[in-house]
């Protein structure tokens, strides 16, 4: 059983917690940002753009998902889709997108080996449909570009790196893009805790449209991964704004969804009994699962050592 928590608002961005009131099995994931922080997770360059190799070296499983950002090596990647990967795994190929288009050396002082960093979410939709649905590398690159572009028009200033101008990771530690972006985590940070629930999911509207929404098998996964999530659409939201006035408000801002709007758009009943579904089982233990729609696409992730029948991770994107 599953409510939603009342809207929570930051400029054209809009959030509802989903609260989960049925027990769930808490097993410890450690997830992409923490493994790689504490030295437990290597992901290894193969010389390929479209794949890595991944180990985890640590005694906790990991769980990783679609659009997660890992810097350095030759490119900025993002991994193509949910993964989970075991405890102790040994070295497993990784599949992923470049994230950066021209580099294919050394940046700095960064190791060109490996990667040192997973601090961010790919956040636009239309990236993470180019990963998850369309699995195309050209149009990746191309929503990097576009992404980079609508956050420089809402921004009126450049947020590309001299350093690599193609690099999405860099363009979103520009000062100017993460000034901007505390405008909105500052105000939603904290939210979760006041949401009135077991939290383990959130469904978001940009401009007052139904946007995309993540919810996970625990509240305890849910909060590793929130502080990414809200950056992720803090990001979205800032690049799909208009330029804000001196008081910080968006002009021609409309009434967000209701609460019950936004839980018949999460139960996506015609999606589920129309769409077309496809499977995909990814070795060691990871199945994924999507519903393609004409307005909205699902995805599903099981962690098939666990529960086959319980989603790890559920994604609705907006078309």
């Amino acid at each position: 059983m599953e409510t939603l928590s009342a809207p929570v608002t930051a400029h054209n961005l809009t959030g509802w917690f989903i609260l989960s009131r049925s027990p769930a099995p808490d097993h410890n994931y450690s997830v992409l940002e923490e493994a790689i922080d504490s030295q437990t997770t290597l992901l290894h360059e193969t010389g390929d753009v479209n794949e890595l190799l991944i180990e985890n070296t640590g005694d906790v499983d990991l769980f990783i998902q679609a659009g997660d950002i890992v810097k350095g090596g030759k490119q900025d990647r993002t991994i193509g889709t949910d993964f989970v990967v075991p405890a102790r795994s040994g070295k497993i190929p990784l599949p992923v997108y470049c994230v950066e288009q021209s580099r294919w050396q050394r940046r700095s002082s960064e190791p060109v080996t490996h990667f040192s960093a997973s601090k961010d979410f790919v956040s636009s939709k239309k990236a993470r449909l180019a990963l998850q649905l369309l699995k195309n590398q050209g149009e990746v690159w191309k929503s990097v570009a576009e992404e980079q572009q609508s956050l420089a028009f809402a921004l009126a200033d450049e947020v590309r790196s001299d350093e690599s101008p193609t690099s999405l990771q860099l363009t979103y530690e520009n000062e100017v893009v993460r000034h901007a972006v505390a405008d909105y985590t500052t105000l939603l940070e904290g939210a979760p805790a006041t949401a009135g629930g077991r939290v383990v999911g959130v469904v978001w509207a940009i401009n007052d449209v139904p946007s995309h929404a993540d919810r996970y098998v625990h509240p305890t996964l849910f909060a590793k991964l929130w502080r990414k999530l809200l950056r992720a659409a803090a990001i979205e939201a800032l690049g799909q704004s208009r330029r804000r006035t001196p008081a910080g408000e968006t002009a021609g801002a409309t009434e967000p969804p209701t609460t019950d709007a936004i839980r018949e758009w999460l139960a996506a009943r015609e999606l589920l009994e129309s769409s077309r579904l496809d499977e995909e089982r990814l070795a060691p233990r990871t199945r994924v699962r999507t519903h393609r729609g004409r307005s909205q696409h699902r995805f599903e992730v099981f962690d098939t050592a666990l529960d086959a029948a319980t989603p790890l991770h559920v994604t609705v994107i907006a078309e």
